[in-house]
């Protein structure tokens, strides 16, 4: 969902910075977190969070980085959060032809809520089949683990499928669960970097944008 159908860098990006520099007091650049989403095994923004902290040698609880976090994304009562910002991506007459074509499905590493929350927003709840999202499996088994996208086959009762991402854990989930794996290059991200680290990856095709998916659709 985030970085192929979302673009979350008003959003779960800066929600990254701004709690690093609530504890740290220090800022962080956009390119080091996508430095260590290119590592892989960030797929969740708050552990993504907790380690840059680490590198700066700061030891703050687990609970109170998700609560901060927590509290810039989603808003409080007083103040919107930074989801409100977040842009769709994927143009709504293409998704529409691509539901009359094919059964549509999201696995993704955001709390269910905030998930239904973003497709709510551009009514389009009704166009996915599954939502597989984090309360759905153990945190050991998320992405790159195949578990999640396996669940969803599971629940739609499909095994050929394609399966498209921005990150190297969403490959090496793709690989694991025997689906296709399609890089999709995230807004913002220098594009022949990150193309050439999802094909290293796995990726059987890239999409500079996601609105080009027709062309690799069988």
């Amino acid at each position: 969902m985030d970085g192929v159908l979302v673009d979350v860098t008003s959003s779960y990006r800066r929600a990254i910075q701004e709690t690093v520099r609530f504890f740290s007091g220090k800022g962080v650049m956009l390119e080091e977190i996508q430095a260590l989403k290119e590592k892989g095994g960030y797929n969740n923004d708050w552990d993504l969070t907790e380690a840059i902290l680490v590198v700066r040698g700061m030891s703050v609880p687990k609970t109170e980085i998700v609560e901060k976090f927590q509290e810039l994304y989603r808003g409080t009562k007083d103040r919107g959060g930074y989801i409100e910002s977040e842009r769709w991506l994927l143009s709504s007459e293409l998704l529409a032809r691509l539901k009359v074509r094919y059964v549509l499905g999201i696995v993704t590493g955001r709390p269910k809520e905030e998930a239904v929350f973003v497709l709510r927003k551009n009514n389009l709840e009704q166009m996915f089949d599954v939502i597989v999202a984090m309360e759905d499996y153990p945190p050991e088994r998320s992405k790159p683990d195949p578990y999640p996208i396996r669940l969803a086959l599971s629940r739609i009762g499909k095994m050929d499928a394609m399966y498209i991402g921005d990150s190297v854990d969403d490959m090496i989930a793709a690989k694991g669960a025997d689906v296709h794996p399609v890089g999709c290059i995230s807004p913002g991200v220098e594009g022949a970097r990150a193309r050439d680290l999802l094909v290293r990856n796995g990726a059987k095709a890239i999409l500079d944008d996601i609105n080009d998916i027709e062309k690799i659709l069988p």
